[in-house]
């Protein structure tokens, strides 16, 4: 009887050491700390018209990618970007950036406007938003509208583009 108990807690203290050593050597991300990560790496990878510097982040949104980009931002040293959240999609006018949650639709405005429009709706890219951040088979993918970045006077990055999938108007390649 001490023996089988002995035993037990000798395998429960082992299934707890290698539980514990799992968590501590592969640390999680959630989607929306991954959407934020590649929101703001997106802007080094991205030449603003005019040369413009973006200084004016917006965000749409309730899956909680507002609260990963705040975090992550004020681990920054360089304070050079600040964050809005804004309730309504016609308040643009201050904003670089516009990240638009997966239950917000594209809103209408002058789409020649400086501004990077970046959602996560399935669709988003080819219903003219410019970057869309698509979870696919446990992967965060990067969709680009080339057109609509071109035609508001933005550029991609070639490595950038390389690692997109390319939307244009009626044309999906990869």
């Amino acid at each position: 009887m001490r023996g089988q108990l002995l035993t037990g807690c000798l395998l429960l203290i082992l299934a707890l050491e290698a539980s514990a050593q799992r968590l501590s050597t592969t640390p999680g991300y959630t989607e929306s700390e991954i959407k934020a990560a590649f929101t703001l790496h997106l802007i080094s990878f991205i030449s603003w018209p005019n040369s413009q510097q973006p200084n004016v982040l917006c965000v749409v949104d309730e899956s909680g990618v507002h609260d990963a980009l705040e975090l992550l931002l004020n681990k920054r040293e360089a304070k050079d970007i600040s964050l809005r959240s804004l309730v309504d999609t016609r308040d643009v006018g201050p904003c670089d950036l516009l990240f638009l949650g997966s239950d917000v639709d594209l809103p209408a405005f002058d789409h020649t406007l400086p501004l990077l429009t970046i959602g996560e709706r399935t669709g988003f890219a080819a219903a003219g938003g410019m970057v869309e951040l698509s979870r696919r088979a446990g992967r965060v993918e990067l969709i680009i509208n080339e057109s609509e970045l071109q035609h508001a006077g933005f550029s991609a990055s070639s490595r950038l583009m390389s690692l997109a999938t390319i939307v244009t108007p009626g044309v999906v390649r990869p």
